[in-house]
């Protein structure tokens, strides 16, 4: 399988004999053949192995106060632009 910068191999899955892998990183163990996505519409089976398909992209924007970050004491009352990614 040729990785992109959004699709990454990832860990805590197996094969089975019926050509479909199962996902075990949550309760769920989604059975996913190829080409189909788990529960969680982030990992995705290809090429008989579970990949993620969100690593790299933004999971959110927005503005908040910057009392509710960290920096609560730099610029008081101003706002501060927030960037989530996602992790693995």
């Amino acid at each position: 399988m040729s990785e992109s910068i959004h699709q990454i191999s990832t860990r805590y899955w197996e094969k089975l004999d019926n050509d479909h892998v199962v996902c075990h990183l949550c309760p769920r163990e989604c059975e996913l053949r190829d080409g189909k996505r788990g529960v969680c519409y982030v990992r995705m089976a290809e090429g008989g192995e579970i990949v993620l398909t969100t690593y790299g992209l933004s999971s959110g924007f927005c503005i908040d106060p910057i009392e509710k970050k960290p920096l609560n004491h730099f610029l008081p009352g101003t706002p501060v632009f927030l960037v989530r990614r996602v992790v693995i």
